[in-house]
């Protein structure tokens, strides 16, 4: 199915990727960790200056340290990652969202409505646990999934998923960042485009920390129909909730059978 291509794009470029790989303008080729460290590919090759800087694969200009530590060339690309604005309001899952999906890894799932959306296991599990549909003839789309990566706190999450849009500048735009309290939980929500073979597509995401990763939920659609689609994808992402995590195989005790007589 053709959302099903569409997605998987979106998520090969995920912020769970957390490797990159750069050369410099000395020609040396070095790896990029998300975590804000990098180091050189080949043992032969030593690194000798200051600093120096160096394009990722994706163009993604950066300036790289002697101690091993990087940032990003463009100050405005810096600046992203700082005084990012806390949205005051409390936000709810709204009324219809009827149904719940749950995650087999962590305690999280999406309450949407069934109406307005078809929800789907994922046939591959490493890129997510459900795809969501819309039921209608709108492309709307998402995809949801928890992983057990642990993360210090959710400002850990919120600079590899800023990171995951600037690594990208050729295909990948960052519009705005917040954090938010949803469904009583403290999330980061992060609003992007992307450029695929397909088209340009707007996205929203909501991602909140669990006690060994993080839970994250995206929706988007063509950006030529966003605005008015706008409300719709809140709803979704909106949905992200703590629920019981999902025991596919749960056992349960059967008594014995009573004694014969």
């Amino acid at each position: 199915m053709k959302y099903l291509f569409v997605f998987s794009m979106l998520l090969c470029y995920s912020f769970a990727e957390s490797q990159a790989l750069a050369l410099t303008k000395e020609k040396m080729e070095v790896a990029i960790f998300s975590e804000g460290n990098w180091e050189i590919r080949k043992i032969k090759d030593e690194f000798k200056l200051s600093q120096t800087t160096a394009i990722t694969e994706n163009g993604a200009k950066l300036i790289l340290y002697k101690d091993k530590t990087w940032k990003y060339a463009n100050i405005k690309d810096r600046e992203a990652f700082e005084n990012i604005p806390v949205n005051k309001q409390i936000l709810t899952k709204p009324s219809s969202a009827d149904s719940l999906v749950r995650s087999e890894y962590a305690d999280g799932g999406v309450y949407f409505n069934k109406k307005k959306w078809n929800a789907y296991e994922s046939d591959n599990l490493r890129f997510s646990e459900y795809n969501f549909v819309s039921s209608d003839d709108s492309k709307l789309y998402g995809y949801f999934y928890c992983i057990n990566s642990k993360k210090k706190n959710i400002e850990v999450i919120k600079d590899e998923a800023i990171g995951s849009i600037l690594n990208l500048p050729n295909n990948s735009t960052l519009k705005s960042t917040e954090y938010r309290t949803v469904n009583g939980l403290p999330m980061f929500h992060i609003s992007y485009s992307r450029k695929l073979d397909t088209g340009t597509f707007d996205v929203l995401d909501n991602y909140f920390q669990t006690t060994y990763g993080y839970c994250h939920i995206s929706a988007y659609t063509y950006s030529k129909q966003f605005t008015k689609n706008q409300e719709e994808l809140e709803k979704l992402i909106n949905g992200l909730s703590e629920a019981e995590q999902w025991k596919r195989y749960e056992q349960y005790l059967v008594p014995p059978p009573p004694p014969s007589k």
